[in-house]
């Protein structure tokens, strides 16, 4: 236990786009990310088994790998202290701290909470596991603003097959559920995401953003992403179709979340969104603005490339352009003229 505490005082993980910004490493970057994404630092696999995350129990994937981000160790001084200057100078809107399951995580995400406060207000997002009503209040003294326990699965039965007791590990969808509406209680702003592509359909995965929503639980969306190593498998689905799905999902996300639509005023055909609720106007004028399909999640975070390729994207970082516009009506299987 020692060891590792001496680590973390010493490291801390941080993606390659971070880095970027933080002038610690040269990295080349369409668009740079506006929130500082961190983990805490461990050369441990993580004791949950979670079976499309890189860091799970019984993966044999490349450690480093959060989604396509690449989380590199890094010396903790210096990320901290470049932290304060990118904030100041508003290149980073906020930091994203990334737990893991391991005997000394808790000692060691407080450690690092510590250190960023101690050097800068930039505002903290916590992703974690549930934890107590107590240690939720401690983080929210120790400088957190706001939390995400990340459900990653949009039904219970996928939740057991992906990362509850199906896979060995420590999780239910109950005590997540659970752990949200707790952290309710402290926390002003809660978020969880959802990993889609593990296949749910259109209705599953908007009906528990929908439910989530009415609990004041904002949900951020991610695509599927397998990772060689991890104990998943890559989907089955066309890209058409995988990214058709995605898109009818973050639109229909939109609506509920501005309150242009109700979850009760969609309709479905076998799990397959036919109907928003709303007239083709208020579509076109989604698509316009562009919002709907950028990145979800806190304010400030953008994710650049976490889920992407350059030849499809999924959450686009910044406003769509004109082209990416036609691309998302294209992959809503909308006419050219729309």
């Amino acid at each position: 236990m020692v060891s590792q505490i001496v680590d973390c005082m010493k490291k801390v993980r941080a993606s390659m786009g971070t880095l970027g910004v933080l002038g610690l490493e040269l990295v080349q970057m369409d668009t740079p990310p506006t929130t500082a994404y961190l983990q805490i630092y461990t050369e441990k696999r993580c004791m949950a088994n979670c079976q499309f995350c890189a860091q799970a129990s019984g993966s044999s994937a490349d450690i480093t790998h959060i989604a396509r981000g690449m989380y590199m160790p890094f010396d903790l001084e210096a990320v901290v202290g470049r932290l304060k200057i990118a904030y100041e100078r508003g290149y980073l809107a906020r930091a994203c701290i990334q737990t893991a399951l391991y005997n000394t995580w808790w000692e060691d995400t407080v450690y690092l909470i510590k250190r960023i406060r101690e050097e800068s207000q930039i505002p903290i997002s916590l992703s974690v596991f549930p934890l107590s009503k107590i240690r939720y209040e401690e983080l929210k003294k120790l400088g957190v603003n706001e939390l995400v326990i990340p459900l990653d699965a949009c039904t219970p039965g996928l939740f057991d097959k992906i990362k509850g007791k199906t896979t060995g590990g420590p999780y239910s969808w109950e005590k997540h559920i659970e752990g949200i509406k707790t952290a309710s209680l402290v926390f002003e702003k809660v978020g969880t995401h959802l990993i889609i592509g593990f296949g749910e359909s259109d209705e599953d995965a908007i009906k528990v953003i929908s439910d989530l929503w009415n609990s004041n639980v904002n949900t951020a969306l991610f695509s599927y992403t397998y990772i060689p190593g991890t104990q998943s498998k890559p989907s089955d689905k066309t890209e058409s179709e995988t990214i058709k799905h995605y898109r009818k999902v973050q639109l229909a996300r939109h609506l509920i979340l501005e309150k242009l639509a109700f979850y009760s005023d969609m309709k479905f055909k076998d799990g397959a969104l036919i109907d928003y609720g709303v007239q083709e106007e208020v579509i076109l004028n989604i698509i316009e603005d562009g919002k709907a399909f950028q990145t979800s999640g806190c304010p400030g975070c953008n994710r650049p490339m976490a889920n992407e390729t350059f030849s499809k994207i999924f959450n686009f970082p910044k406003k769509p352009a004109d082209v990416e516009k036609d691309i998302i009506k294209n992959d809503l299987g909308l006419q050219s003229k729309i």
